[in-house]
């Protein structure tokens, strides 16, 4: 759900470590000899790294996602002692595969008998009229005017079963100028999770469209919607709020419940810290308060405040 900066990631983490050989490691807990070997083959600073749970010749396998020299996606497979081992590109009936591998564990069991009234207690978009929330970024003032479309309607397949959701409209400025718009498609599902079935994205520059970079849509470029908020957050929880592609994707983990964020339109309590990896290696935070949603959204080089917040 990103408004002021593109969404280029790739693929890292799924909802809960047993779900894959793989944990994903603070980039400061990386060993130093890994850091470099990505480092030196298109990584960036902080980015995800897996430890594998395996080992080659004795050595415990770590694996990062990169950009290769033609602007791919690739896995670094490197050893703990540095040594590169492997570049490895996923092709597409392979990653098609992955992708519907990875849709029956995050819907196995899932319905969706009442799908727009998402009442979530930390994004309840049942009761959103509209949300202003203004900072800066990279050096830009911004702002985004979040608002509710509720005679909107997009409905998804799912199981077999039509699901349709809500949809909520972000338009964001920078420096005062629109720089983007986007259309996003939520549901709750009967347990109380918020799912993210895709957006639909206009780029804007000098008052005209001039991309779509980011547009995804559920059925269409993945099986697999991504989760925005579980229905109980508690610290640790991992999930992929876009799991799209090498290219769309953002693994999150709820960090805190616990957090006070004062902002122009109040201070909140008992909000929930959630933190957002993108594939580039930059991370982003969000905070979400009870009754309300977003109140702060933290990117890099940036803080952007919830101004105000209407209710319908």
């Amino acid at each position: 759900m990103k408004t002021t900066s593109l969404k280029i990631a790739m693929l890292v983490l799924l909802l809960t470590p047993a779900a894959w050989a793989g944990h994903e490691m603070k980039w400061a807990d990386v060993p130093e000899a890994v850091r470099a070997a990505v480092l030196a083959n298109g990584g960036t600073v902080g980015q995800t790294v897996d430890r594998e749970n395996e080992k080659k010749d004795g050595k415990v396998v770590y694996e990062a996602g990169v950009k290769d020299k033609n602007g791919n996606i690739a896995d670094l497979v490197i050893t703990e002692d540095g040594r590169l081992v492997e570049t490895k590109h996923d092709d597409a009936d392979d990653l098609a595969a992955e992708l519907a591998t990875r849709a029956k564990s995050v819907l196995a069991g899932v319905k969706f008998s009442h799908p727009r009234d998402i009442t979530n207690a930390y994004l309840p978009l049942v009761n959103l009229k509209q949300d202003i929330i203004e900072g800066s970024e990279g050096g830009k003032k911004t702002r985004v005017e979040r608002t509710a479309m509720p005679k909107k309607h997009r409905t998804f397949t799912i199981n077999g079963e039509e699901v349709d959701t809500l949809a909520v409209e972000d338009r964001a400025y920078e420096d005062g100028k629109l720089a983007e718009v986007a259309i996003d498609y939520f549901a709750q599902d009967d347990n109380g999770t918020v799912y993210y079935f895709g957006e639909e994205v206009d780029e804007y520059a000098n008052g005209n469209v001039v991309s779509h970079e980011g547009s995804w849509l559920l059925g269409k470029d993945t099986p697999v919607p991504g989760i925005i908020m579980p229905a109980h957050p508690k610290v640790g929880d991992k999930f992929k709020s876009e799991d799209v592609s090498g290219e769309i994707g953002e693994a999150d983990e709820v960090i805190s419940v616990s957090e006070t964020v004062p902002v122009p339109a109040g201070t909140f309590s008992n909000c929930v810290k959630i933190k957002e990896s993108l594939g580039d290696g930059t991370t982003e935070y969000k905070y979400y308060a009870p009754g309300v949603g977003v109140v702060r959204e933290v990117p890099p080089e940036g803080d952007e405040l919830l101004k105000s917040h209407t209710s319908r």
